[in-house]
């Protein structure tokens, strides 16, 4: 070991060796000069310790300094730690928070790199510089104290949402300022919603009032707000985004922030990783830029980005079963509400396919009564039985069905369908009696449903099983009221409107016809009285069906009273109406009605038109028109003609 290491690994021991060398030659210069006495002995003794402690305290001092050194240096490095862990719970925080809003969490990140950018171009302190740092993270931290469904509304605020959605600067401000920083933090939370014109809030301040990091953070929250998605609109592309801040540049924003940020924002978006990048609508940004490799943060991949996706998800839960529940009893429309569901339901539920299937308590089957997305055309016709396939088993046993092969629902499906359909979900709508419908759920991807998404989608069928119950009640109670109970055709009130509409169709394109034809039954009254009452209403449902038959499907035929029936012949003139009745006639007279065993009876029939415009121009009047003209027909049917008249067949008027 060289001898400088020696002696600065073992100072001391050199240190007392030098000085009691340098003792020993004082002694012997003393006794050369003859015997030592008392005062000359004590002398040489103080004059050695004199030396050895001239030699040593240096050396101490410089000991001690070097340890206070590595001492203060050790807690500068713990205090850099802790105000870096301080900071990164403060981002994550105020992604939380962000995510409660349903916001990207990549914006309290963009904000930060803009605000302190935009903050070094204009010269701030070193103490706002930092303040920035803080509150880019914090600005939003009010929004603790603002309901999810406020800050989560697609729609337009009402002014007392707004004036609750306005507390979230004070309180934010009064969160911030029991931190106790250093530097203006709490100015730029508080006051941050601030105009340059003074129309702002909390306080109305006005032009350079407004603290200057409060003016750096307005403007570069609002860009970056405006280049994402939110609940309430669309994001924006950059120069979309530029160009309206400049238009506020004066009014809501600093001038001259707003010029140096807009001046520099490409320099700003080079800082910023492709992940947060690519949460901003568009594509403008260099194609390097998007292939640069991301900063590295621990604290926003894996099990972070995870967590606070969870709370965004849970919050768009909340707000989209908030706004259900406020606005599904706004209709009685069993489509409108079924629409709603199903729109509110994608928000939370990805599906590719949704389909709500209602009883039939005369059939027994689940039927669709709403089909939205891929394959709506096929499942709006596939009803299913009770205890049949996926849906058919949530119906009868009123409990969820998940991580079920979709092959079971699919039975049967065209091959161009069922290859396509790799999983689906279904949950019962429930009221006191039991499940009463279902809604399923399709989707492309395999594995898509898990059992978080029933719970959801359970969640979603319990909130919304009343107003679904409700609008199958009216939309029955309304079908009723329009239906005839016998024959199951639509009743006079039901041809009315039909008739009205059509006539409002003629007037309204020229050329237009339409004929109103009327069919009664002869002598109805004596079937009524010779085999009861019974019997005649099971001839009457009979003769509909004949009746119908001749029609086409675009026409509408109507149990108008007891024993007459209206038909509604669209595009039919009077000789097209003629003929018609001519063949309802020779249709009804071919069949033969069975009454009893081994009983069979002929019915006859009494037929009569009204056309417009020929007969009338009203409903009133092409309904007398039809009546008269069948009256007239009655008459001439008790002295018939030598000749009938030839039966044209259907086609001829097709």
């Amino acid at each position: 070991m060289p001898l400088t290491k020696k002696f600065s690994a073992a100072p001391s021991l050199s240190l007392f060796a030098a000085a009691a060398l340098l003792a020993s030659m004082l002694a012997l210069l003393f006794a050369a000069q003859g015997p030592l006495g008392a005062r000359e002995a004590s002398l040489l003794a103080a004059g050695s310790l004199a030396l050895i402690l001239l030699l040593y305290l240096p050396f101490r001092h410089k000991q001690s300094v070097a340890e206070v050194r590595r001492e203060v240096e050790e807690r500068l490095a713990l205090a850099e730690s802790a105000a870096e862990l301080n900071l990164r719970a403060v981002e994550s925080l105020a992604i939380a928070i962000d995510a409660k809003a349903q916001t990207t969490h990549g914006h309290v990140r963009r904000t930060q790199v803009y605000a302190m950018e935009l903050g070094r171009l204009l010269n701030v302190s070193q103490g706002e510089l930092e303040a920035l740092k803080a509150a880019a993270l914090l600005h939003d931290i009010g929004n603790l104290a603002v309901p999810g469904y406020i800050l989560n509304k697609p729609g337009r605020l009402s002014p007392a949402e707004f004036e609750k959605m306005k507390v979230h600067t004070t309180v934010g401000g009064d969160i911030v300022s029991r931190v106790g920083f250093p530097f203006p933090v709490e100015d730029a939370v508080r006051f941050h919603h601030e105009r340059w014109d003074g129309t702002g809030y909390p306080r109305g301040l006005k032009g350079e009032r407004i603290p200057l990091v409060a003016r750096i953070v307005a403007a570069v929250d609002f860009f970056d707000s405006t280049r994402c998605d939110r609940p309430y609109r669309a994001g924006m592309k950059r120069e979309q985004s530029l160009a309206l801040l400049r238009s506020k540049a004066g009014k809501a924003f600093d001038p001259v922030v707003v010029e140096m940020f807009v001046k520099h924002v490409e320099k700003f978006d080079a800082l910023l990783s492709p992940a947060d990048l690519c949460e901003q609508v568009g594509e403008d940004e260099p194609k390097e830029l998007q292939a640069a490799p991301p900063a590295p943060e621990a604290h926003t991949s894996g099990e972070w980005s995870n967590g606070f996706r969870s709370i965004a998800r849970a919050q768009r839960e909340v707000s989209a079963l908030h706004e259900l529940t406020q606005v599904l009893g706004a209709s009685l429309n069993l489509q409108d509400t079924s629409a709603l569901v199903a729109a509110r339901l994608r928000e939370i539920v990805p599906f590719d396919a949704c389909v709500i299937y209602a009883l039939d308590d005369r059939t027994g089957r689940a039927e669709p009564v709403f089909a939205a997305g891929e394959w709506a055309e096929f499942f709006s016709s596939r009803s299913a039985a009770a205890g049949e396939g996926i849906t058919g088993w949530v119906v009868a046993n009123a409990r969820g069905m998940c991580h079920t092969p979709p092959e079971l629902e699919l039975t049967g499906a065209p091959a161009d369908v069922a290859s396509q359909i790799e999983d689906c979900v279904s949950a019962p709508l429930v009221r006191e009696d039991g499940a009463f419908g279902a809604v399923t759920l399709f989707s492309k991807t395999a594995g898509a449903y898990t059992s978080e998404h029933l719970r959801l989608l359970d969640s979603v069928c319990l909130h919304t099983s009343g107003a679904i119950n409700n609008a199958l009640a009216h939309e029955r109670t309304r079908e009723s009221a329009l239906t005839d109970q016998l024959t199951g055709l639509p009743n006079a009130r039901a041809l009315q409107l039909m008739l009205e509409h059509r006539l409002a169709e003629c007037r309204r394109y020229e050329g237009e016809v339409v004929s109103v034809l009327s069919v009664n039954v002869d002598d109805f009254k004596e079937v009524n009285e010779q085999f009861g009452h019974g019997v005649g209403d099971r001839v009457l449902a009979s003769l509909s069906a004949v009746v119908k038959g001749q029609l086409r499907q675009m026409d509408m035929l109507a149990r108008f009273t007891g024993d007459e029936f209206l038909a509604v012949l669209p595009g039919a003139d009077t000789r097209v109406a003629a003929m018609v009745a001519e063949r309802v006639r020779h249709a009804v007279e071919s069949e033969v009605f069975n009454v009893k065993t081994g009983r069979n009876i002929q019915v006859l029939v009494s037929a009569g038109s009204g056309s417009y415009p020929a007969d009338g121009e009203t409903a009133d009047e092409l309904l007398k028109s039809a009546a008269r003209a069948m009256r007239r027909d009655k008459q001439a049917r008790r002295h018939p003609a030598t000749s009938p008249a030839a039966v044209v067949p259907i086609d001829a008027y097709r």
